[in-house]
């Protein structure tokens, strides 16, 4: 009897990765590593698809930026949101594209800007093509300050992987 509950807690343990992975509804869009506490976390990461991220409270930020020749209206969760959801704790998150293109970013100096994970570009669900499916944007004409090049170079397209530093 205690062999039994052995092999049942031993295939628990094995099987619970695929429990989390098999919550999700389509293809894996972002996975957030680094410093995270969640219950949902699968070999160190946190793996969202399209419909968990648009389960998080949505926002628009509607800006111009230096890829676009006028204003377009950008959708999708807040970062701060994400890494609230991974149990994040740090101070600087590390941006990777499906590239492998990366920058690191003191959250503390982009927060209070508010980021969000743009996922729709004028009403469409961007997809790699058009710098999707996650694009990292800053709200450049409410903050003049952000149309630095420090600040757009932060703005990472195709993001694949957050992963957050101490």
């Amino acid at each position: 009897m205690k062999v039994l509950g052995w092999i049942t807690l031993l295939f628990a343990l094995i099987a619970m990765p695929l429990v989390a992975a098999e919550a999700l509804k389509g293809p894996v869009i972002l996975k957030v590593s680094g410093n995270i506490s969640s219950p949902d976390e699968v070999d160190g990461k946190v793996l969202f698809d399209l419909a968990t991220l648009q389960a998080l409270p949505q926002y628009e930020i509607v800006s111009s930026n230096p890829w676009v020749d006028k204003p377009h209206k950008y959708r999708g969760p807040k970062v701060a949101d994400v890494l609230a959801a991974v149990g994040a704790n740090g101070k600087s998150i590390t941006l990777t594209a499906l590239n492998s293109f990366q920058i690191r970013i003191n959250w503390d100096k982009v927060a209070k800007y508010n980021p969000i994970l743009a996922w729709e570009d004028d009403g469409v669900a961007m997809r790699v093509r058009d710098k999707g499916p996650l694009w990292f944007m800053l709200p450049l004409d409410q903050y003049p300050e952000l149309k630095r090049s420090e600040y757009t170079d932060m703005m990472i397209w195709q993001l694949d992987l957050i992963d957050i530093q101490h």
